[in-house]
């Protein structure tokens, strides 16, 4: 590993210089510089891991050559400024420019080994991150096709996470943001008894590898003796083959099966959608396709069936019940903002039905939400009171302006109501995590000891601290610690070794860091400054 130290002064560089050779990291390539000019020229020509840097310098600030690398964005290198008490002027400027720490002078061996230590620590860890970043980078390029199988899949089998806002982002990143697409689906048939059991499993396996392999901006993947295909409808061709939609698709793989691989299909074609969100209702769409009875109506091409040929199913009652699902969704994800979007899309569908069918949707809606709510509230009365506007208000005149807004009211009341739930949840938690610090802070305990404690795996706990208070558990520990410390320090006169001990330091030597690190100034100083008041 390489160091750079940069100084004005030959003392302080050759000191420093000495002390990291008679130190566990004597093996250092150390280079020095005694300006911020050299000093740049060295972070680009030998890219050291860690720099110690002076702050007042002539000619260029440490400040300055700070600036210089946080905008070059080539230089990694780790920064621990060297400074004096009057340069915390110069604080908020080192902070902006992401310097990781910084010295004060004059500098010992005890204060510059555990900064080394840190700094070498970060700097492998975000060495680990960064080779990682490079990993999942290059498994990326390497299986996007596959990934965005599975995306597919993911939404196919489990349907009711459609509407996450996560899954749409992840659908960008895929590359499966479409302005208009309709989802195929091919269903496999066994037609030839001399073949084995279950044959059209595989062929579904073998037209779905044909299909990724050779429609390289199609997406597909395989359902048991099903072939799902995400065929956008756009202006740009979907592969070599051919510009035409999908009845040239659908002959090719008719084709493609009956000469490779001794088998008949059905393909069936849902309507065009606009967001990947509306998957399920295509998957439903796809289903009821393949079940239609083709006595009642006769399509161009014996191995076609477009949804939108299907003339004697009511298609608008399976939006509706779609959309009953992602709203009712929305509610358990908190998503405030999804759910309204549902519930306007909701009443924009029932607008169009006969006031009998209108009522059935409201009490499906309710059926529903009481299911929710009985998940999470125990006394059935709070469960009535925050849904029973929906049919006790809006009944009469379900699309009317007043309804519409009882509606969405319930809607917002009820994500309320379980947010505080889980709020109300996380802060008996927090509190008795915090409870637990402070009675046992002067002992050596970690996560896994809070962890036993409450009955939550650590990770949760970490995540938990993170979210309600900003701050992991070390530093809850550190701060609780600090506090005791500080409360001994100003009244009483127990030995500063001996306070470190009570408040759960193992070393003074440690302590003192700790202390230096958090409050910018050492134990003994503040002793003496509270002693003046």
């Amino acid at each position: 590993m390489k160091i750079l130290i940069v100084d004005d002064e030959p003392i302080i560089l050759n000191s420093l210089k000495d002390m990291i050779l008679h130190s566990e990291y004597s093996d250092f390539t150390i280079f020095t510089a005694d300006n911020a000019m050299d000093a740049y020229e060295l972070l680009q020509k030998e890219t050291p891991q860690i720099m110690l840097c002076d702050i007042q310098m002539p000619c260029e600030s440490g400040i300055g050559l700070l600036k210089k690398i946080y905008e070059n964005q080539t230089i990694d290198t780790i920064v621990i400024f060297i400074t004096g008490y009057p340069d915390f002027s110069y604080a908020q400027s080192a902070v902006r420019y992401q310097a990781f720490d910084y010295l004060l002078k004059p500098i010992t061996q005890e204060a510059l080994l555990p900064c080394l230590k840190k700094a070498v620590s970060s700097w492998e860890t975000d060495a680990r991150t960064r080779k990682l970043a490079d990993t999942l980078s290059q498994f990326y390029k390497e299986n996007h096709a596959l990934l965005k199988k599975q995306f597919l899949e993911n939404l196919l089998i489990n349907p009711l996470s459609g509407f996450s806002t996560d899954l749409l982002k992840q659908s960008v990143s895929l590359g499966l943001k479409f302005s208009r697409f309709c989802m195929i689906g091919i269903r496999c048939d066994m037609n030839n008894d001399k073949l084995l059991q279950n044959q059209e499993y595989y062929i579904a396996y073998s037209l779905s590898l044909f299909i990724n392999q050779e429609y390289r901006n199609l997406t597909s993947c395989y359902i048991g003796n099903i072939v799902y295909v995400l065929y956008p409808l756009e202006a740009a061709a979907v592969s070599s083959h051919s510009m035409d939609p999908i009845p040239d698709f659908a002959e090719s793989m008719n084709i493609y099966a009956r000469d490779n691989l001794l088998s008949s299909i059905t393909v069936s074609v849902s309507q065009p959608a606009d967001s990947i969100q509306q998957i399920p209702r295509l998957n439903k769409q796809i289903m009821q396709c393949f079940s239609f009875d083709k006595a009642y109506f006769t399509p161009e091409n014996d191995n076609i069936i477009f949804f939108d040929d299907i003339d004697d199913y009511n298609t608008n009652l399976l939006e509706i019940n779609e959309c009953i699902t992602l709203l009712i969704n929305a509610i358990r994800a908190r998503d405030t903002e999804i759910a309204g979007q549902m519930a306007d899309s909701f009443l924009q569908l029932i607008e169009k039905e006969d006031p009998s069918i209108q009522r059935d949707a409201l009490q499906l809606v309710e059926l529903n939400l009481h299911c929710q709510l009985g998940n999470s509230l125990t006394n059935p009365g709070d469960i009535g009171y925050l849904i029973h506007p929906i049919t006790g208000r809006c009944m009469a005149d379900p699309c009317s302006e007043q309804s519409r807004t009882i509606f969405h009211n319930c809607v917002a009341n009820i994500i309320q109501e379980l947010s505080s739930i889980s709020s109300r949840h996380s802060n008996q938690l927090v509190n008795s995590i915090i409870d637990y610090v402070n009675k046992n802070y002067p002992r050596q305990i970690g996560l896994s000891d809070v962890a036993d404690h409450i009955g939550r795996n650590p990770s949760y706990i970490s995540r938990l601290l993170n979210k309600e208070l900003h701050m992991g558990f070390a530093q809850l520990i550190t701060e609780r610690r600090l506090a005791a410390a500080k409360d001994l320090l100003a009244n009483t006169s127990y030995k500063i070794a001996d306070i470190s001990e009570k408040v759960g330091y193992t070393t003074p030597k440690y302590f003192h860091q700790v202390f230096v690190s958090n409050l910018k100034m050492t134990p003994s100083d503040y002793r003496a400054i509270m002693k003046q008041f």
